[in-house]
């Protein structure tokens, strides 16, 4: 980036908005550092921003807390970088309404802080919620174990503010929660990677705060190391009338990377290696208590766990951080990761096919989180072979790009005949280079071509995010 676009920014923002170009490596994605980044302190700025780049076709990549930085595909140029997180204002909140109104650059931490205080919650979960903002938890759609009671961030969106590449200022929705007029613009946005519009505003709606909250954790040591007694007690617990809120199965590998001392205490040392079935609950205290206890415990160990415990709150709050947080550590991150979307129903099966070594063998089994409840399946393999390395993941000690892809298409295809999708949220870079990390592959050719008439629209010159949606949208 020139000097003068240097000079210009500064025009825009202020000197204390512009970046020094020593923390610009801190804003590279998938090695490709932008040549300036900005941090607005108002949405006024974020408009002239935009504006500004535009007229001079950069490439605009908005950011929060950067906690999911590397999802999507390799970006077709980045020129710029715009930091949201000083655009972090309550706007608006109603407790009695069940509405709030915020900035973007809002952390989900502060957030439900501050809705703490009228005794109010957002049921929205996120990697790193001290970091991870409003605005970017809504451009990736991210979730928690908590997905199969409350559903999708943009299940609690009401209304959005939207800067244009151009720099004009949209509004979808409302700050109300009966609101039906229009077209349903939030789910648009949601889910698009700031590749149509930089989100600088967000209403939900909230609920009440839950009284209670407690997990249940039963251990299962199937004789052969199969997932069929665990993922079938999970889907009967899905089944019970009185479910919990969320639902999540891990295998070994994946539970020895939840540092919560019950956990531990269950998957050390143990051959074959054990299965965990986590279910969380939360609402009125009584209730809790009886479906834990009475309903959650009771059929587990009916269904043949070998050990149950009913976790505390503070065990619990550390059991959803971490299980939501699992591979998107940035001090140990997978060397690969694919996250597959299908039906519930099949989640069993893909599970228990998942849970072998790849037909070439040149890959171990990987570490495994499922949720039976509403379709996921989260599969991680870390450096080493039995996925207890601590190391970097610079694939030492892993695969080759062959074998990834080799591991890729395998999953692909059982994912696809379940008519599902199979998304690489993490991956080598020479890897990533030559996929559609989205899955496009999955998509009809009416969906992608539409998908690029809405990209054509919305942002005709192609400066927010090129390259990064499915398709290189």
């Amino acid at each position: 980036m020139t000097a003068s676009w240097i000079e210009q920014l500064t025009g825009l923002v202020g000197p204390a908005g512009v970046v020094g170009a020593e923390a610009l490596p801190g804003y590279a994605i998938d090695g490709q550092t932008p040549g300036a980044a900005v941090h607005p302190a108002d949405r006024a700025a974020v408009s002239a921003v935009m504006q500004w780049a535009a007229a001079q076709d950069a490439a605009v990549a908005p950011r929060g807390g950067g906690t999911m930085s590397g999802l999507g595909n390799v970006p077709a140029r980045l020129d710029l970088a715009l930091d949201l997180r000083k655009c972090n204002r309550v706007l608006d909140f109603q407790p009695d309404d069940l509405t709030v109104t915020v900035e973007a650059g809002m952390t989900l931490d502060v957030l439900h802080a501050e809705l703490a205080q009228g005794r109010k919650y957002l049921p929205m979960e996120a990697p790193h919620p001290a970091r991870a903002t409003i605005g970017g938890i809504l451009s990736t759609n991210c979730t928690g174990p908590r997905r199969f009671a409350y559903g999708l961030p943009r299940d609690w969106l009401i209304g959005i503010a939207v800067v244009s590449p151009g720099g004009g200022e949209s509004k979808a929705g409302g700050r109300v929660v009966k609101n039906v007029t229009g077209y349903d613009l939030n789910k648009l946005y949601t889910g698009a990677l700031g590749t149509l519009g930089v989100i600088v505003e967000a209403s939900f709606k909230l609920t009440p705060v839950p009284r209670q909250s407690r997990a249940l954790v039963a251990c299962f040591q199937p004789a052969s190391g199969t997932a069929d007694a665990p993922v079938g007690a999970a889907q009967a617990l899905v089944n019970q009338g009185y479910a919990p809120q969320g639902i999540q199965v891990l295998n070994q590998a994946a539970a020895r990377r939840i540092a919560v001392p019950i956990i531990q205490d269950m998957v050390r040392g143990t051959d074959p290696g054990p299965w965990l079935v986590l279910g969380f609950y939360e609402g009125r205290d009584e209730g809790v208590v009886q479906q834990c206890s009475s309903i959650g415990a009771d059929l587990m160990g009916s269904l043949g766990a070998r050990e149950v415990v009913q976790a505390g709150q503070a065990d619990t709050d550390a059991l959803l951080a971490e299980t939501t947080a699992l591979g998107w550590e940035a001090e140990t991150p997978p060397y690969l990761s694919i996250k597959i979307n299908v039906p519930p129903s099949a989640v069993p099966a893909l599970v228990m096919e998942a849970a072998q070594p790849m037909p070439s063998g040149r890959a171990p089994a990987p570490a495994i989180i499922a949720d039976p409840g509403f379709g996921t399946i989260k599969l991680l393999w870390w450096p080493d072979a039995d996925q207890d390395s601590q190391g970097p993941p610079e694939n030492a000690g892993g695969p080759d790009s062959t074998a990834l892809l080799e591991i890729l298409e395998t999953i692909r295809d059982l994912t696809h005949q379940a008519g599902g999708t199979a998304v690489v949220e993490q991956c080598p870079l020479p890897v990533k280079r030559g996929i559609d990390v989205w899955d496009g592959s999955a998509y009809g050719d009416r969906e992608v071509k539409l998908m690029r008439q809405i990209k054509g629209k919305f942002d005709p010159t192609g400066v927010l995010n090129p390259g990064r949606f499915l398709g290189g949208i």
